[in-house]
């Protein structure tokens, strides 16, 4: 990906687990060199109703359980898929064929994300496996974040004390 967010390889699986106000800067910094994004969510989006006030133009698909899911990542085609997990109905005992699925279609040329506000064990299982873990942590003067082992601050424009570091 270009931009400043974070730097996301083509065809590549990452979790990202973090603020949605981190998840639509990523979406909002491909966007702005890309146009071939689909966004997967269930039945609740913590970010899709967001977007609404926002100019973007992107492709969304809902799966309400796991087969939905795999049914979606089987006919993708975008260079982007950005799944926002809430929660598949099913997805406990079907986690390591979605993980192949996800991991077959970023090997097929698309960039894969799987997001999510918290860690459970579906996400837990993706962020051991995937080929790159973002943990970002919202802080006063932007987003504190992890990515595969090292730690960078992503300002987002306002004034900032040490204290923001730490808050």
């Amino acid at each position: 990906m270009h931009g400043n967010v974070i730097d996301i390889p083509a065809e590549t699986l990452v979790t990202v687990i973090a603020p949605a106000d981190f998840a639509i800067r990523i979406i909002l910094d491909y966007l702005e060199y890309n146009s071939s994004l689909l966004y997967v969510c269930g039945d609740y989006s913590v970010i899709l109703p967001k977007f609404n006030r926002l100019r973007a133009n992107f492709d969304v698909r809902r799966a309400f359980t796991s087969y939905q899911l795999l049914e979606i990542l089987e006919d993708a085609e975008h260079e982007m898929l950005f799944i926002e997990h809430v929660g598949f109905e099913g997805s406990d005992g079907l986690i390591e064929a979605i993980f192949l699925a996800m991991r077959e279609v970023a090997r097929n040329g698309s960039t894969v994300i799987l997001y999510s506000t918290k860690m459970d064990s579906f996400v837990d299982f993706f962020a051991r496996n995937a080929d790159k873990f973002v943990l970002a942590r919202k802080v006063n003067g932007g987003f504190l974040v992890q990515d595969s082992g090292n730690e960078l601050f992503i300002h987002n424009g306002k004034n900032m004390t040490l204290g923001d570091f730490y808050g």
